[in-house]
């Protein structure tokens, strides 16, 4: 008689089954659903934690407002509808409508921050000159600029791609658009979101091809003005020295700083729980908003935080990937845009809260709560969306290989690396 041996196979590690989903849906040659399916997919489970995390981190604020407990989370519920139907508004808006009128929303999104900063027209809070609207309901016109400078510079790129090599042509109207944006959301003053518009146009700029050489002094300059500008107020330059010294300055301008660092390390590895957070309960200033990173590690833990950046850089990894695989110039181009823009929020948001990088007040995309950004970022990804839905068999073989090697866009080929290194990393946790 023979006695069956029963093998059992070895346990995989959590993070290696995670890694594994994201990595089949990735190789959507491998029909795990196109490119639009992982992308709604992302959007679906951050715009979910966003949800969740907003009613963890929001009602304290709310009683202390005055108003119910439910109020800001009822809010928030009300900005999630809008940005799901902005995103379908997104995906089945045609992309030449952008490419012709690229110039007329350029100027809408400029004279709206141009009112902000009007008296009695424009609605200031804690100082800041940033938002358009009555009540509830409010626009915050530096939002819809980071997709105005996207699709501008894309346009501009697009229209223009046999003058590549000409700066004046392609570099010098995305550049002074970009510097006079900038220039007038630093009036609000809004520095965090001055960055994330320059990170836009700059990534746009280098994929569309545009020498280094004019690239570089252009960069230089930026920096050299976003350093004077942080140093010339003396709020800002104390918010800056007090980034390099947080504990020498933790009951004045580093009190968020140190609060978010003990949020955040008191969550240890596995966190206290959904909702057991302590930081929200008045310890931390903004929980909802600037720092909800910070509650989600302390609830949550590294693992939980982990987790959410994970989702982030997949959904950026996913975006370029769709920049790669369309063979429209502009939808590639856009889609390099909104990948910069999101990528730029995402680092300069987690690097504040984990005391890399100093505060700038920049919502994490698709969690944080907010109105203006939400919506926006949802119909920015609607036209993402749009791009995905247009990639055919042919085009997903052929875009990143054929065209764009012979195409103006070769830097955007260099992107296939960095995929297959990503492939390499996952294949190895599957197994």
């Amino acid at each position: 008689m023979t006695v069956g041996v029963e093998v059992r196979k070895p346990k995989r590690h959590a993070v290696s089954r995670f890694t594994s989903v994201f990595y089949r849906l990735l190789k959507a040659e491998n029909g795990f659903g196109p490119e639009s399916h992982v992308l709604v997919l992302l959007i679906g489970v951050l715009t979910a934690i966003g949800v969740s995390m907003v009613l963890s981190t929001s009602f304290v604020p709310s009683l202390v407002s005055g108003h119910n407990a439910f109020a800001l989370f009822e809010k928030q519920m009300l900005w999630v509808l809008l940005g799901l139907a902005a995103f379908g508004i997104g995906t089945r808006m045609s992309l030449d409508f952008f490419v012709k009128y690229r110039g007329v929303l350029l100027l809408g999104s400029g004279f709206a921050l141009v009112a902000v900063l009007i008296p009695h027209v424009g609605v200031s809070v804690g100082g800041s000159s940033r938002w358009l609207g009555v009540g509830i309901f409010r626009l915050q016109p530096s939002e819809i600029t980071k997709l105005a400078i996207a699709i501008f510079a894309a346009g501009v790129a697009t229209a223009r791609a046999e003058q590549i090599s000409d700066w004046r042509r392609v570099l010098q109207p995305v550049i002074l658009a970009t510097g006079l944006a900038a220039l007038l959301i630093l009036v609000e003053p809004d520095m965090g979101t001055a960055m994330v518009v320059g990170a836009t146009a700059v990534g746009v700029l280098f994929v569309a091809g545009i020498r280094m050489r004019h690239l570089l002094p252009v960069l230089a300059v930026i920096a050299a003005a976003g350093l004077y500008e942080a140093m010339a107020k003396t709020y800002r330059r104390e918010r800056l020295l007090s980034f390099l010294h947080p504990w020498q300055n933790r009951t004045d301008f580093a009190y968020q700083e140190v609060q978010s660092l003990v949020a955040f390390a008191t969550g240890h590895v596995t966190g206290a729980g959904p909702g057991a957070g302590q930081a929200k309960w008045g310890f931390l200033p903004n929980p909802q908003t600037d720092f909800i990173f910070s509650v989600i590690g302390q609830e949550l833990g590294v693992i939980g935080a982990l987790i959410v950046l994970c989702l982030l850089a997949f959904l950026v990894f996913s975006i370029f990937r769709i920049s790669q695989r369309t063979t429209s110039r502009f939808g590639s181009l856009l889609c390099v845009g909104i990948g910069s823009w999101l990528a730029a929020q995402m680092i300069l948001n987690v690097g504040a809260v984990i005391g890399l990088l100093p505060v700038t007040g920049v919502p994490l995309p698709l969690i944080s709560s907010g109105g203006s950004s939400l919506v926006v970022e949802l119909f920015a990804l609607g036209l993402v969306n749009s791009v995905a839905k247009g990639i055919t068999p042919i085009s997903r073989e052929t875009g990143n290989r054929r065209f764009f090697k012979d195409s103006t866009l070769p830097r955007l080929d260099k992107f296939d690396k960095l995929s297959r290194l990503v492939r390499m990393a996952a294949g190895k946790a599957v197994v």
